[in-house]
């Protein structure tokens, strides 16, 4: 579940049916809400995309997070906005400590938390 954008880590809640897993999702770092909805520029979401990453690959030296940036084809994907994007992005594989990083989508995130014992990956 990606729907529940709360917290930086994956987390299991319960329902009636049994346990789901939520993936980190991002608000802040998602073109429709910054781009579209708050009118942000292309560059103003790029150099948000480098403060987070860089900030967390920072925290994350305690636990591990989850750094998500969302993208649509729509938005981001537009010519003229992908020049910013793409530099962000070479910043991000480009880092000093990008050995600490696990470049992944959310399935084989979601995938990794399955195989963990119980008890490693928190209740909600």
């Amino acid at each position: 579940l990606m729907d529940w954008p709360c917290d930086d880590q994956p987390f299991w809640t319960k329902t009636r049916k049994g346990r789901i897993l939520s993936v980190p999702y991002s608000i802040e770092l998602n073109d429709g809400p910054v781009i579209a909805r708050r009118q942000h520029s292309a560059r103003e979401f790029a150099d948000m995309i480098v403060d987070q990453f860089d900030e967390m690959v920072r925290q994350s030296e305690a636990q591990p997070l989850v750094c998500s940036v969302v993208l649509h084809p729509f938005i981001t994907g537009q010519p003229f906005r992908l020049g910013p994007l793409r530099q962000a992005l070479e910043h991000c594989v480009r880092h000093p400590l990008r050995d600490r990083v696990w470049w992944t989508t959310p399935g084989r995130i979601a995938d990794h938390c399955y195989s963990l014992p119980p008890g490693v990956i928190t209740n909600g």
